[in-house]
């Protein structure tokens, strides 16, 4: 049984080291991954730079005869920018979360259907509400802010998709660093109401849930102690289809266990994995005494060949009668003697190798005479 039970401990950890080099492998996978396009992305923002200088030092140059450039296969297409391009790149976890510590960390202040102003670029000062919000690139989608225009490739296009525009116009994500929670307040002397960019904001009342692994806590402007609340959310309608199960149906017992039977029988393991396999920790009665009874087995093998009588086992004993015959052994005076001088020459030697001079006997005591 013992057997047993390392093979299965062999193969757990067989099966974790196997798991650990394929999480490894997703992992390098993945990092390539966002290499390369982040690679490409900066590769199509510097040859759309280049052109760009090269297109106004010609309109420079020619003045009025400067060519037009939305013409052609530009017709539609000037002015617009890959689609790989709309979306930031991800970031490491170190600069992720450096990025969204100012919002609360792991527990963000930032959700979707807050109210924010941008900081930077053409729609600096607009006020938008929060679409969309990745981790992962530490950006915000606000709604009709930020536009531009997207060229679509052709394979990008579905079959089933109603849309088939090659050029679309979307909001592109902003950075969290951008953006500023919007809350109106209310002047306590006029009674005005109106917007108030709101510069921190920290995390107060945590509360963790044990059942549902869950956490929820309240969000306050420091220094006014000023609550928060967080945006409603949409309720979501389900629509009632044909193929669904009606809740008296779920909900009506079918099953009572007793004390006679489990709710699971014992013999749906042996379903779902095999009854021999290298994972298993719980097996029938009679593998486990099978199993013990070759344990016995072995135990019983060993004892009898120590009992077993061999050439060398009496060479042993009689080895052991004859130094038993002879006795204990015992030091003479002349024994005693010369192995206190050899105790001495060698602490000699010890001395002078270390450098300490030779001892010298002490002197006799002097008595001095009246």
């Amino acid at each position: 049984m013992q057997k047993v039970i390392k093979r299965t401990v062999l193969a757990e950890r067989q099966a974790a080291r196997r798991l650990k080099r394929r999480r490894e492998k997703n992992t390098r996978d993945d990092l390539r991954s966002n290499r390369e396009q982040s690679n490409y992305v900066r590769g199509d923002e510097m040859d759309h730079l280049k052109q760009a200088r090269l297109n106004r030092r010609e309109d420079y140059e020619l003045g009025p005869l400067a060519p037009r450039r939305d013409v052609g296969d530009w017709t539609d297409k000037w002015g617009t920018i890959n689609s790989m391009r709309a979306k930031g790149q991800e970031l490491q976890p170190r600069e992720r979360e450096k990025i969204w510590e100012p919002w609360g960390g792991k527990f963000l202040n930032i959700v979707v259907g807050d109210r924010v102003v941008i900081l930077e670029g053409r729609d600096k000062g607009k006020i938008g509400v929060i679409k969309d919000l990745s981790k992962d690139r530490a950006e915000v989608t606000l709604a009709g802010l930020n536009l531009i225009d997207v060229s679509i490739p052709e394979y990008m296009i579905g079959p089933d998709e109603s849309d088939k525009r090659p050029i679309r116009t979307m909001e592109k994500p902003v950075s969290v660093k951008s953006v500023r929670l919007v809350y109106p307040l209310t002047d306590a002397e006029t009674g005005i109401t109106r917007d108030v960019i709101v510069k921190q904001v920290i995390s107060s009342g945590m509360w963790f849930n044990k059942h549902t692994g869950t956490a929820t806590w309240s969000r306050i402007i420091p220094g006014l102690d000023i609550k928060i609340p967080w945006p409603p959310r949409a309720s979501v309608k389900q629509k009632d289809e044909p193929e669904d199960t009606l809740r008296i149906d779920v909900e009506t017992k079918t099953f009572v266990p007793t004390l006679l039977r489990p709710p699971m029988p014992g013999t749906v393991i042996d379903e779902l994995r095999n009854k021999f396999s290298v994972f298993r920790t719980r097996h029938d009665p009679e593998y486990i005494a099978a199993k013990e009874e070759e344990d016995r087995l072995k135990e019983e093998k060993k004892r009898t060949s120590k009992q077993m009588r061999t050439p060398l086992k009496d060479a042993n004993r009689l080895e052991r009668k004859a130094k038993k015959a002879l006795g204990k052994g015992k030091l003479t005076e002349e024994m005693l003697e010369k192995i206190g001088k050899l105790v001495a020459e060698k602490r000699q030697s010890a001395m002078e190798a270390a450098g300490i001079s030779k001892e010298v006997a002490p002197e006799e005591p002097v008595t001095a005479t009246a």
